[in-house]
């Protein structure tokens, strides 16, 4: 299993980028999210609008990263030059018959500055984002079946301590207490179909302990929470591509 901050076990540099929270994209209101709540998560009551993107999404916290079920919604704007973006969830969200798959991945750099990547990137500034910031993209722009990788720039990402700050000084640090007892995401491994074939950012990712990659039937990610400590096992398909350890 990809444990997370675990490269100075194996003698080699610490990783420039780490995991920093998933979203999978489902239907519009996120109906999905109830298998989520009756297993005992629980989700922030504010829906974030994506103004520009044409997204909507929702959020569970933890104390070092997010869960994130987004969905392409009608009444949040499109602004130009956006379309493109805006259909991509569309797939994403159609991901069974589309071949798409409704997976994101997102990074967060682990230094006091961004680190290049030896990959070929792209980079989109949605409108919803702080002035002069972007987020780096990893997977390539005309790419129809990999999951959505990319970096996010500060302040965006959630680091432990900085997370846990701003939810308490919001007011609402119960939405870090968890009724299924989980609190930290140690563990992230994607399964991807067998007829799927990795390209150069997922085999870097690999590479770099962000996650491991499996092969399954379809499209999930499997998220371990506190390293298993409870030895627990849930399976949210066929709802929600999702498994976790905990």
């Amino acid at each position: 299993m990809a444990m997370l901050a675990a490269a100075c076990a194996t003698n080699r540099p610490p990783a420039p980028i780490a995991f920093d929270h998933l979203w999978i994209v489902v239907q519009p209101g996120a109906p999905e999210r109830a298998a989520l709540e009756r297993a005992g998560f629980r989700f922030d009551p504010v829906v974030n609008r994506h103004e520009g993107s044409g997204t909507a999404s929702i959020t569970a916290a933890f104390h070092n990263a997010f869960l994130e079920l987004i969905w392409p919604d009608a009444s949040v704007s499109i602004a130009a030059g956006q379309e493109r973006g805006a259909e991509k969830f569309r797939q994403r969200m159609l991901w069974r018959t589309s071949g798409w798959s409704p997976i994101g991945i997102n990074l967060h750099y682990t230094g006091n500055a961004p680190q290049p990547v030896p990959l070929p990137v792209w980079q989109i500034a949605p409108p919803w984002m702080p002035a002069g910031s972007a987020i780096v993209v990893l997977t390539p722009r005309e790419d129809t079946t990999s999951p959505s990788m990319s970096i996010h720039p500060r302040p965006l990402p959630v680091p432990e301590d900085a997370n846990e700050a701003l939810i308490s000084e919001r007011g609402n640090a119960d939405l870090l207490v968890h009724p299924i007892g989980v609190q930290r995401v140690t563990g992230v491994r994607l399964f991807a179909p067998v007829s799927y074939r990795p390209i150069p950012a997922v085999n870097y990712l690999r590479q770099q302990g962000v996650f491991d990659l499996d092969t399954g039937s379809e499209w999930a990610v499997e998220l371990t929470f506190d390293g298993g400590a409870q030895r627990k096992f849930k399976d949210f398909r066929p709802e929600l591509p999702l498994l976790i350890r905990y």
